[in-house]
């Protein structure tokens, strides 16, 4: 499907599942998509949207799955009502053009477990309050532009079984704490041309980049 982004579909107020991805929809996600109040899957992903992600979006509190990501190209960032959406299981918002940081409000997203950003533009620090995601299972921030040092609250993410962090601007070493996060099956970060590989001899071996 082609054309423009159907913004009159929030009308449909009882929807529980909308699924838009995959076509060629063009213009912007319309404020009014933050109106239904009983949505607990939303896909805009695989179109070719523009504009602002509108801080409506953080009304959708029944939400469980988000997917914005691919081929969309977004100004700006991720609104800090992000962090609204207590229900949010899994969250999809790669290559799509995002810029700016990381909001701290990401961290109200207890119950999430699956966290993918890469291939956008994001830059400052990795917010510590990604370490409050006790539930997270999977994390891809790669291909960024962010920087500074991994946090120490990371250690608190104990069902990890994927991080990654390659290609940023990362400094520093990896944290000690790597070694006691229990599950971890893959675990990739550029600091000072470094990173850990899954060995099956050690549990982590590191080498140059």
């Amino acid at each position: 499907m082609t054309g423009d982004f159907p913004s009159q579909a929030y009308l449909l107020t009882s929807l529980r599942h909308l699924h838009l991805g995959g076509n060629f929809f063009s213009g912007e996600i319309p404020p009014e998509f933050g109106s239904f109040p009983n949505l607990e899957y939303l896909a805009v992903s695989g179109n070719e949207l523009t504009g602002v992600i509108p801080r409506e979006i953080g009304n959708l509190t029944q939400l469980k799955e988000l997917y914005i990501g691919y081929y969309n190209t977004f100004s700006g960032g991720l609104p800090k009502e992000i962090g609204n959406l207590s229900n949010l299981v899994r969250f999809d918002a790669a290559n799509c053009g995002l810029s700016g940081e990381i909001p701290a409000e990401i961290g109200n997203l207890q119950n999430l477990d699956t966290l993918f950003l890469q291939v956008n533009g994001l830059t400052g620090g990795l917010t510590p309050e990604l370490g409050n995601l006790k539930s997270l299972k999977s994390m891809d921030l790669s291909n960024n532009m962010l920087s500074g040092e991994i946090p120490p609250s990371f250690a608190e993410l104990k069902n990890m079984t994927l991080l990654n962090l390659f290609r940023n601007k990362l400094t520093g070493s990896i944290p000690d704490f790597y070694w006691g996060v229990a599950g971890v099956t893959g675990v990739a970060a550029v600091g000072k041309q470094l990173h850990w590989k899954h060995s099956s001899k050690f549990r982590y071996q590191r080498e140059s980049a």
